[in-house]
C-alpha cells in the first residue's frame, strides 16, 4: 500500500508542476469533440471523406486521451524529459514500483478528465450519434474504445520509460503510419470503424463481442506491457 500512496506523491506532484498545461488538455478535448461529431454528421458526398477521416483521428486521437499535456511531453525529443526524470527519481529512496504506480495513476486520472469532457461533448454534439444510441448504448462504445487506449498507453509507456527521446519518437510515427494504413484497409472495404462500433454498441448494448474482446485484449495487453516495463526499468542503464 505504500507504493500506491508514494505513486500518489508522484501523481499529484507532477500535476503541480503542470497546472497551466490542463488548461491545453480541456481545449484540447472541445476542439476534437466538436471536430468528430461535425464529421459523423456529414451527408452526401463529403461523407466519402469524411468518415475514413474520423477514424483516422479517433485511431489516433483516442489514445491521447490517457495523457494530460505537460512540459516533460512536449520536450521529450530535445532534452530527453523522461529519462532526465527517471535519473532524478533514481538519486531518491524512491522504488520503481512507485514509479511505474504513478505513472499508471497519471494514466487513469488522464483517462477519467479527458473522458468525461471528450466522449459526453462529442454525444452532444453529435445528432447522428443520439439518433443512432441511447446513453446506455453509448456507454459501450466509451468502452470499447477505452479498451483500445489502454493497449496503446501501454505500449507508450514502455517507450516512455525505457527508449530515448528519439526512440519514442520514432514509435509516435509508426503508430501514425500503422493508422494510416488501417483507415485505407478500412475505406476500401466498404466500412467504417467508428460507425461499425457505433453499430454493434446499438445493436448488442453491454453483449457487445467488440466491446467484451476491446476490455479483455486492451486489459491483459496493458497489464502484461506494465510487467515487461516494470522488470526492464529495474535493470535499465539510464546512461545509453
Amino acid at each position: 500500500m505504500d507504493t500506491w500512496r508514494d505513486g500518489w506523491v508522484i501523481f499529484k506532484k507532477e500535476l503541480r508542476g503542470d497546472r497551466m498545461y490542463l488548461i491545453g488538455n480541456v481545449i484540447f478535448m472541445l476542439y476534437l469533440a466538436f471536430s468528430l461529431s461535425v464529421m459523423m454528421g456529414s451527408h452526401s458526398e463529403a461523407e466519402v471523406l469524411m468518415k475514413p477521416l474520423s477514424d483516422f483521428l479517433m485511431l489516433l486521437l483516442v489514445p491521447l486521451t490517457g495523457f494530460f499535456f505537460s512540459r516533460r511531453s512536449f520536450n521529450y525529443i530535445k532534452e530527453d524529459s523522461y529519462t532526465r526524470m527517471l535519473k532524478y527519481y533514481r538519486t531518491l529512496p524512491i522504488p520503481i514500483t512507485a514509479i511505474m504506480k504513478g505513472r499508471i495513476i497519471q494514466l487513469f486520472m488522464a483517462l477519467i478528465f479527458n473522458g468525461v469532457l471528450f466522449y459526453p461533448l462529442f454525444f452532444w454534439f453529435s445528432s447522428n450519434l443520439r439518433a443512432e444510441m441511447n446513453i446506455g448504448q453509448f456507454i459501450v462504445f466509451i468502452l470499447t474504445w477505452t479498451g483500445y487506449a489502454l493497449l496503446i498507453n501501454g505500449v507508450f509507456i514502455y517507450f516512455e520509460l525505457l527508449k530515448k527521446g528519439r526512440t519514442y519518437l520514432w514509435l509516435t510515427i509508426s503508430i501514425i503510419v500503422l493508422v494510416v494504413v488501417i483507415t485505407v484497409i478500412s475505406h476500401f472495404l466498404g466500412t467504417s470503424l467508428v460507425m461499425l462500433l457505433v453499430d454493434y454498441s446499438s445493436h448488442f448494448s453491454f453483449l457487445s463481442p467488440l466491446m467484451w474482446g476491446a476490455l479483455v485484449v486492451g486489459g491483459l495487453g496493458f497489464f502484461l506491457l506494465i510487467k515487461i516495463t516494470k522488470r526492464k526499468l529495474i535493470v535499465r542503464d539510464l546512461r545509453s
